[in-house]
């Protein structure tokens, strides 16, 4: 009778532990997926273009996104890999293996958007390819400030795939500001998405000050630019 008692009382503990850790996983899970919807992908587009100049093969990549969660993030961390069409990621044929991601602004408050592009260059002309994409966001070490955004227009230039967005912003805060961050998100008649711009530059800007900027990209094909009609400009900068 003992040995069975004690049976029964090991085999108890073993299910009761064996739930646990069924409920400890199932929350893990449940955590890490919240995480990843915080930040959300909307929109997206890839290209792949030729250099007209040094004929290198380049791969793009355009974004929107947005934050999803009930409080501000600073998205510091965008990590890009480009993979064929089997899943493997292409290097190391890809330069760089991990791309510059650029995106503005990286400070979402709650349901605000981020523009983000991405480039490699390959050194062969690359079959079908995916993008996977992973974005951790924190909690902001700075504040994120508006510039409002005056008389801006939009330029393509001819024989390339170059398109400016160029206007004037104005500090109305009243403090100063050493830099400003450019996002911009292009798009058709219909609303369909085509691509961003972006620009990052010093800017010793006081109060009530005004600015000019222009935010370009090259990464996007000449048949998609001209199909642009809409712009979401943004115009920011980070304080302390």
């Amino acid at each position: 009778m003992k040995v069975r008692l004690l049976l029964g009382i090991l085999l108890s503990i073993f299910l009761i532990l064996a739930g646990c850790n069924k409920e400890t996983n199932t929350t893990q899970n449940k955590e890490e997926k919240v995480k990843q919807e915080k930040i959300k992908v909307v929109e997206e587009k890839r290209y792949t273009l030729l250099d007209s100049v040094t004929n290198d093969n380049i791969l793009s990549y355009s974004a929107v996104i947005k934050n999803e969660s009930k409080e501000t993030l600073s998205v510091n961390d965008i990590n890009i890999k480009y993979v064929n069409k089997t899943g493997k990621v292409i290097d190391p044929n890809i330069v760089p293996s991990d791309p510059d991601v650029h995106l503005a602004p990286y400070i979402l408050k709650p349901g605000e958007e981020g523009y983000v592009s991405a480039e490699g260059i390959i050194n062969k002309e690359p079959d079908q390819y995916d993008i996977k994409v992973n974005i951790n966001p924190i909690k902001p070490a700075s504040t994120i400030k508006k510039l409002k955004v005056k008389n801006y227009s939009v330029n393509q230039e001819k024989d390339n795939q170059i398109m400016h967005v160029t206007g004037t912003a104005k500090n109305n805060t009243k403090k100063p500001m050493e830099y400003i961050m450019v996002g911009a998100a292009i798009y058709g008649k219909n609303n369909e998405f085509i691509g961003t711009t972006f620009e990052s530059k010093e800017a010793q800007l006081g109060p009530g000050k005004s600015i000019s900027f222009d935010s370009i990209s090259s990464q996007i094909p000449n048949k998609e630019l001209a199909k642009a009609k809409k712009y979401k400009i943004v115009v920011s900068t980070y304080q302390e």
